[in-house]
Order: C-alpha cells, then structure tokens, then sequence
C-alpha cells in the first residue's frame, strides 16, 4: 500500500472520529431526547420548582403513599441565595467551603491538580463566584421540610484534616424537629461522605424522602476554545447511572432544550462532568428519580435532582439518609471503589472498547517504568509487535512493487496515450510476478483506530495531565513547544516515501505526496505532544522495518 492510500485512510479516520463525537455532543435531535425522557410520577415535574415534592416511592410499599403533586408555599423559582462561608475544611487534596443556607458544599478545589503546569493557583471544580457550581441536599414530607433554603449552624468553622477520618457537623432546628448533616471527610479521599440525621420532636409521623442536586452555569457557553485546548471536544453536561440500563448523558445543549425525567434503579448516581474533572452524588437507596432542570434566569441555571425513596420517620423518632459525594479528577483506577460504573465519566467515545484496553496496558507499563512518556514508546512498541506480521507483509508487498518501478516506468511511457491499456498492462504484470498493490491495505486499516483510540486515552486520561517526560517535554496533554516531535515524524515519513513504491501516479499527484509529511507536521504541531511522540516513534520504528525489508529482498534478488 502506498503513501497516498496511507495519508486519504488517516484522514479519512481522523474526520470521522471528529464527527461522531460532534454529533455526540451537539447533534442530538430534540425529539430523540424527548423519547428518551419518560416522565416518573416521583419527581416534581414543575419546571424550577425549587423545592421537590415527597418522593411517591416508598421503601416500605406497606405505608400508604400519599398524594402530592407538589409542595405548598414554596416559591416556584429559584430560591434565596446565601453565600455566607461557616465551614472550611482542608485536606491534602481538597479544600473544602460550607455555606450557612442548606450547609452546601459551594466550594472545591483541587489542590494536588494545578491551572496550569508549576503554578501556585490550582482548578477550582465548585465556586460561588465564577460557576456557581455547588452540590445541596434535604429532606420533604408531607408535613415539614428541611430543605437547601435553610440556615444551619456548626461548631467547625475551620478544619484541617490531615491523617485521620474527620467529621464536620450542621445542625438545622425547626420547631417540629432538627436535622442533623455530617460529612465525612477522608484526608486520602475525593469522597466525601454524607449523613442526614432527621430527629421528629412532634406527635406526627412524617413519610419523608431525601433530596440532592447539582446546581451551575455554563462557563463554556459561547467561548470558542483554541485548537490546541484538550478540552475542546471532551463532553460537559450531567451524566448519570445504573447497573441494569448503564451509563447515559444529557449535555447543558440539550438541557436548555428539554427537561430529562428518569427512574434508575440499582447501583445509581449521577454527576456534572467536564473534561478531566466531575461532581457526583451516590445515594445508599437502591432506587432514585432524577430530573434535569434549566432556567435561564438563575445564577445556576444547569441543575440536576436526585430523589430517593420516602421512608417514614416517626413520632418522637429518628431516621438517616445516607450518600456520598465525589468532588475531584477522573482516576479510573480509584473510582470503581467509589461507586460501580463511576469510571465511565472518562468519555472515550464509539472506541472505548479499544481505548480502555489500551490505557489499562499503558497504566501498567507506568507502574513499571514511572513516567508516561516512556509508557507510550513501550506501549507503541508492543503496538508494533502485535502486528509485526501484517506489517512485514504490507513491506514485502511495497518492497517487490519497488523492484516493479522501472517496468511500469516503460509501460507508462509506451501507452502513454492510452490509460486503461496501460492500466491493464500494470495489473497483468502485478498478476505475473504475484503482487497484489493492495496487500498492505490490512495493517494500516487495523492500526488506524488504534491511533484514533489512543487520541481518546490521552485527551481524556487526567492521569496524564500535566505529565512530563524528558527534556523540552514537560507535558504530555499540550503540544511539542519546540516542534521537535513534529518534525521527526515529517522526517521519517520523507524517508518512507523514498522507500515506497508509487506506481501510475502523475507528476502533480507525486507533489502532493511530497508535500502531505509538511501538511502533517502543521497538523501534530497542535496535537497533545503524547499522541504525537506515539506517531512519531511508530513512524519511525516503521521506516527502520521497511529499511530492514527492503534490503533483505534486495539482497536475495542479488543473489539470484
């Protein structure tokens, strides 16, 4: 297979895989997703209702369920906003803000993940002042509520957790009761537990059912990112699971188009994703309704509810709701633990079946050698190993055309007014020496998508954020800064193509070709340096073994 084949299948695959995942992203038709949005009876269905109704699955399908369509005397639009800080909370990896109304968590960030490489400011996921990104929780009934609106106290307004499990307490008093918020604050973790403890001081039993949500805007709305932004195609939006029916999204695109009602079952949670980083909840319950939200008049005007099951509480009793948050980076490896399916907020499109293999190799190969930048050339290695065979054959194929060229050189001159004579000629002489022009089609067809599939692992593996590997090279999820792995691919593929065979091709055509390692080079020059340095060590270890083919065949026809 020639160079010009091997140049149309590569962008052929690349404009392919940059229109599915725009399609995924952006060109979801309404009606699609409002066939997908089959309204539960247990959710508030009240567009920015911002207090849900009790919840009218039970845990116990022996209480009577009880009728309600909607609170009473609240307010159907966003609610009062009170930032005021009570609660700081600092742990190795996070640093922690509560506010006074609902006890939310209005703050995080990430302080093992700077902005950008050697700077002291590091990614803030949730703020109250840029995103107004903030996770809240309560509890409904019939009769009480406790809801995100409402003002807490806490004896913690500063805490530093360092090598112990900590809790940090919020306490809620109504006249019909208290409700109690810990959060469970693990120094090693980007988990934060989560338990609300309802006590009922009245003579009423209350059925109550617990709330959570996620509330944002859209910092990316209406910005056009850099072609060299990593983030440029990675999804932002909710994302959401369970075990039987798995993982879904919606984007903050469609959310804005339709309201997204959903019953999940076992092993569920949900989350606001972005590139690298995301927000979830996972309730204990083993069923919620969850319900995405828009308006366009608040501050947060992307918003996600989780409800789950109402459970009764009753007089002059206790109860417990528990959850847990995660506020922190996709490692793929670490949230499987967290919550099952948790791993697939790592969005690696239509090749995820080759893309997870090929990072859980990749991985391995880091544990081994410490640095990313290593791991991709052993991985490339072991890429080219894998289909040595299909390459070998692929090279005899072009090697013997080579030794063709000056044949087909004289048929191209004697039916030079004649093409499809000297079409016929060609492939009568192919036929006649046993070459087939098209026995190198297979490799490069099968290596393509794994091209493409490493490009998923390294825009959306945080783990190689930031990751340096020698030298000039200090991060691997960025461009070559000094262009230097751009032009070694350019080189090495210069020299394939003097090695390569281009039978029946014009002289204009043979300057294309001439021209496509230039056109390259421009295009990884805005590449993430770790897929370019895979491409550039695979082009490089491909021109050493055509070398060492060519040569071999000359050898034997010297012989004869």
């Amino acid at each position: 297979m020639n160079n010009k084949n091997l140049y149309l299948i590569t962008l052929m695959f690349m404009g392919f895989m940059l229109y599915i995942q725009w399609n995924k992203d952006y060109g979801q038709p309404v009606s699609q997703a409002a066939d997908q949005t089959a309204v539960s009876p247990a959710v508030n269905t009240t567009v920015m209702d911002d207090v849900p109704a009790v919840s009218q699955t039970t845990q116990d399908q022996d209480i009577p369920q009880p009728s309600i369509t909607g609170q009473q005397d609240v307010p159907s639009v966003t609610g009062p906003t009170n930032t005021n800080i009570i609660s700081t909370v600092e742990t190795p990896l996070l640093k922690l803000q509560f506010s006074e109304q609902g006890a939310a968590l209005v703050y995080a960030e990430l302080k093992a993940y700077p902005l950008k490489k050697n700077e002291a400011k590091n990614i803030i996921l949730m703020d109250y002042q840029e995103q107004f990104f903030k996770a809240e929780a309560g509890l409904v009934s019939q009769s009480v509520n406790f809801t995100h609106n409402d003002l807490y106290t806490t004896n913690t307004p500063q805490v530093t957790v360092t090598d112990q499990v900590t809790e940090i307490t919020f306490t809620h008093q109504k006249p019909e009761g208290q409700l109690i918020k810990t959060y469970t604050i693990d120094p090693a973790s980007y988990e934060i537990k989560q338990r609300q403890t309802v006590i009922n001081q009245s003579s009423d039993n209350w059925l109550m059912s617990e709330y959570q949500q996620l509330q944002r805007n859209n910092p990316w709305n209406g910005k056009d990112p850099s072609f060299t932004d990593a983030s440029r195609y990675s999804f932002k939006g909710v994302g959401f699971f369970d075990t039987e029916n798995g993982y879904d999204t919606v984007s903050f695109e469609d959310m804005r188009d339709e309201s997204l009602v959903r019953k999940l079952g076992e092993g569920n949670w949900v989350a606001m994703v972005q590139h690298y980083f995301f927000a979830g909840i996972i309730p204990s319950s083993a069923q919620a309704d969850i319900q995405t939200q828009y308006n366009a008049n608040s501050t947060h005007p992307y918003r996600v509810r989780m409800v789950t099951p109402a459970q009764m509480v009753n007089a002059n009793g206790t109860a417990e709701f528990n959850s847990s948050w995660y506020v922190g980076p996709k490692l793929q490896k670490q949230l499987p633990a967290v919550a099952r399916g948790l791993d697939l907020t790592v969005d690696y499109g239509v090749f995820t079946a080759i893309s997870k293999p090929l990072f859980w190799v990749l991985e391995k190969i880091h544990g081994w050698v410490g640095n990313w930048g290593w791991s991709i050339v052993l991985l490339t290695v072991l890429i080219k190993l894998l289909f040595f065979k299909l390459s070998e054959a692929q090279y005899k194929s072009m090697a013997r055309m080579r030794k063709l060229q000056p044949r087909i050189a004289t048929l191209k001159e004697r039916y030079k007014d004649d093409k499809q004579k000297f079409n016929q000629e060609m492939m009568g002489l192919y036929q006649k020496e046993k070459v087939n022009p098209l026995g190198g089609c297979l490799p490069i067809l099968v290596q393509i998508p794994v091209f493409i599939a490493l490009y998923w692992v390294l825009l959306e593996s945080v783990e190689l954020r930031q990751a340096p590997f020698i030298l000039w090279l200090q991060d691997l999820s960025t461009p070559d800064p000094y262009f230097v792995l751009p032009a070694i691919n350019a080189a090495a593929m210069i020299m394939t193509q003097r090695l390569s065979p281009t039978p029946g091709m014009d002289p204009m055509q043979q300057k294309i070709m001439k021209f496509m390692p230039v056109a390259f080079s421009v295009l990884f020059a805005f590449f993430q340096s770790g897929l370019v340095l895979y491409w550039a060590v695979n082009s490089v270890l491909s021109l050493a073994q055509q070398w060492v083919i060519t040569k071999r065949i000359d050898e034997q026809d010297s012989v004869k």
